[in-house]
């Protein structure tokens, strides 16, 4: 069983620290769901965001006390849910990672999981507003996705995902993308209200 130091367990130094580092980003709210220790120092799942670092970068070692501790805002890295576009738990690996709208991807080697995993799933989804496969050519698609901030304004972000084997540069595929995504906004509306 994990110790308890500060807000669902979390060292009270690291709590700190990572409540510094959201002061910033306005409609996050600051309470923990979930959290685990990384490689590196700890990854917490919040109502909006999941947020990784807060150790010293080396070890994963808990610092002593802020602020000498090393520990400073600029350690945290928070990824909205909604910019998540897949990823998951590996229990053979015990890491929780995730590739972004855009490409990048993200990986953090958890020792303990505790319930960060299932959390990971659950905010993922939450955060999916309406999904649509529209098909283009043959089996070969888009789809269409809504994602919403989970945190306070809940602004809906807009993505379409084509289907292996098919690119935007083909002929027509582009103006099908645009039409079926205006379609589904025409449907659903730009804002959440309502739903």
């Amino acid at each position: 069983m994990r110790p308890r130091f500060g807000t669902r367990g979390l060292p009270p130094e690291v709590h700190a620290s990572w409540r510094r580092s959201l002061s910033d980003r306005q409609g996050v709210p600051a309470r923990i769901l979930a959290w685990a220790r990384s490689q590196d120092g700890f990854a917490v799942g919040s109502p909006s965001v999941l947020s990784v670092g807060g150790g010293d970068g080396t070890s994963g070692a808990v610092p002593d006390a802020l602020p000498d501790s090393g520990v400073q805002p600029r350690d945290w890295r928070h990824i909205g849910w909604h910019e998540i576009e897949h990823g998951g738990w590996n229990a053979e690996s015990r890491s929780l990672s995730w590739t972004l709208y855009g490409g990048r991807r993200g990986r953090v080697e958890l020792a303990d999981p505790a319930r960060l995993p299932e959390l990971f799933r659950e905010r993922v989804a939450a955060s999916i507003a309406v999904e649509r496969f529209v098909p283009l050519r043959g089996e070969r698609g888009v789809t269409v996705t809504a994602r919403r901030d989970l945190g306070a304004a809940g602004t809906l972000s807009w993505h379409s995902t084509l289907t292996r084997g098919l690119t935007g540069n083909e002929p027509g595929v582009a103006d099908e993308i645009a039409a079926a995504e205006a379609d589904l906004r025409s449907e659903y509306g730009s804002t959440p209200q309502g739903w």
